[in-house]
């Protein structure tokens, strides 16, 4: 059995460690992660995990708008000492809530209710997709603000999102640009993935508005969107992503 915790301080880490391998000597700890930006990077190379101890508040923010994403598919004991987001918690395969400080005997408790569930054999990934499936609550919309007038812009009519300087600019279906204010790491996370991607460090596309894709220098690849003259160019490190994501 494979587990994975997701806590950013030490002490905390080391009381879950010892409560797990108390429990069960034989369990395997593979990592512990202490950001939002540790857990992509680790899930990029390596497979899911059978459970995961997770805090909510770590170094960079608030775990949920990483796990909206359905990055992580396995079922997750969350670890933390707000008792303000029990909601949040179960819309994204928590099974457990522990406050801190963590007490073995709850500790144990959740343990018990993880193997009654994996007695009975449950698919956690198809119960993963499910679950983000009826709690895609993506953005739908984006406020543009200008010194005159306040614009309301559906996610819908963008054909693309591109970043410059702090910036971002949309554009929409008829390739007028908007601006506003978003970091685009933030921003890609809350849009529906079925829909959007990110195809290089500054610039994310809408599949609804791709006209044409042709062969770019270097192996990447230049994209024409509806109703916008310039292309927009994959990163070499997208490219291979974005292909089987157009698939």
């Amino acid at each position: 059995m494979k587990v994975l915790i997701i806590e950013d301080e030490v002490i905390n880490i080391e009381i879950i460690t010892d409560h797990v391998l108390r429990y069960n000597s034989k369990i395997e700890i593979v990592a512990s992660l202490q950001s939002k930006e540790e857990i992509e990077k680790w899930y990029q190379t390596n497979e899911q995990v059978d459970l995961v101890f997770s805090d909510i508040e770590l170094l960079d923010g608030n775990v949920f708008s990483l796990l909206k994403t359905n990055i992580i598919k396995s079922p997750i004991v969350f670890t933390t000492a707000y008792n303000t987001f029990y909601q949040d918690a179960f819309d994204v395969n928590g099974i457990a809530y522990l406050l801190k400080p963590i007490s073995y005997n709850k500790f144990c408790k959740a343990m018990k209710k993880f193997e009654t569930l994996q007695n009975k054999v449950v698919d956690w990934e198809k119960i993963s997709e499910t679950i983000h499936g009826l709690n895609n609550d993506y953005k739908e919309r984006i406020i543009i603000k200008t010194k005159t007038e306040i614009k309301i812009l559906s996610t819908k009519k963008m054909g693309a999102i591109l970043s410059n300087s702090g910036k971002c600019m949309a554009i929409d279906e008829n390739g007028n640009e908007h601006e506003f204010r978003h970091k685009l790491s933030d921003l890609i996370k809350e849009l529906n993935p079925k829909e959007f991607f990110q195809i290089n460090r500054g610039e994310i596309v809408n599949i609804n508005f791709i006209e044409k894709i042709e062969p770019y220098f270097g192996d990447r690849l230049a994209i024409s969107i509806k109703n916008y003259k310039q292309y927009l160019i994959t990163s070499a490190s997208a490219t291979s992503e974005f292909r089987k994501w157009i698939e």
